[in-house]
């Protein structure tokens, strides 16, 4: 199994864990599954960012120490971000333990699934 394929697995297997104990989880409501939803969506979005530098280094086109502005800024920014959306909604998942351990399987699993889905290979097109 490939490398960016396992990243893709695990990613998928957090996500459906994560939703498996979310549904075993009664105080689980609307504002708690769009939440949920934003988190993995915004950790895409990271995901990808991180993908994109790490393709950058390999090309040449950034240094490491770009490479690791650009991952560890972005995780900076995703749990600034995460935890604002917690103050600004609070929820279960910011008061309990298991909401707070609930959200992050999310966010992991969004993470993998951004950095998975960045680095697929594109087929590209040539011009004669």
């Amino acid at each position: 199994m490939k490398r960016l394929d396992k990243i893709l697995f695990i990613g998928l297997t957090l996500l459906i864990a994560g939703i498996v104990w979310a549904i075993a989880t009664n105080s689980i409501g609307k504002i708690e599954w769009m939440l949920l939803l934003v988190v993995v969506v915004i950790g895409m979005l990271a995901g990808m960012i991180q993908g994109w530098a790490i393709a950058q280094k390999e090309l040449g086109k950034i240094g490491s120490g770009k490479r690791v502005l650009y991952v560890v800024g972005t995780l900076i920014v995703f749990v600034v971000l995460k935890v604002t959306l917690n103050i600004m909604v609070p929820s279960y998942l910011a008061t309990s333990q298991i909401g707070i351990w609930m959200s992050v399987v999310f966010a992991i699993g969004g993470l993998f699934l951004g950095r998975a889905l960045y680095s697929r290979p594109v087929k590209s097109i040539s011009m004669g």
